[in-house]
């Protein structure tokens, strides 16, 4: 289950700054300051679940249902070249349309039907994905 905010409940949150020592050592072990980009709230919260330490993630906004995409025809970095040879598999997050490659496997496949449940269940205003074609 990914993180929302406190205040309004959405889930567009970014990594806010460290204000202090403390605040760095919870770092450390995953309780990091978060702040809301639609409320402006800062807030703290556990961003590594124990449950979910062996799924891929997104990087952005940390959800574990993605979608896969072709590597074939897409400009890579050369770490990104480097990972897939070694066995890492492209995963797309579908909600904030980003492209990243994991060694870890994919807790659930992302499908459109579910999004639309979840976007009607939250009452989420949030524009859908593209459904034409993930590339």
């Amino acid at each position: 289950m990914p993180i929302a905010c406190p205040r309004c409940g959405s889930r567009n949150l970014r990594y806010a700054r460290l204000h202090n020592f403390g605040e760095r050592c919870w770092s450390w072990l995953g309780i990091r300051p978060l702040r809301c980009r639609d409320c402006r709230l800062r807030f703290v919260d556990r961003t590594w679940r124990l449950t979910h330490w062996r799924f891929a993630r997104c990087p952005r906004c940390w959800r574990t249902d993605l979608a896969l995409w072709s590597e074939h025809g897409a400009h890579l970095s050369l770490f990104a070249e480097v990972c897939l040879k070694m066995g890492a598999k492209p995963f797309r997050c579908e909600y904030c349309r980003i492209n990243f490659v994991s060694f870890r496997q994919r807790h659930e496949k992302f499908s459109f039907q579910r999004w639309a449940k979840l976007r009607k269940a939250t009452g989420d205003a949030e524009a859908p994905p593209n459904e034409g074609g993930t590339q």
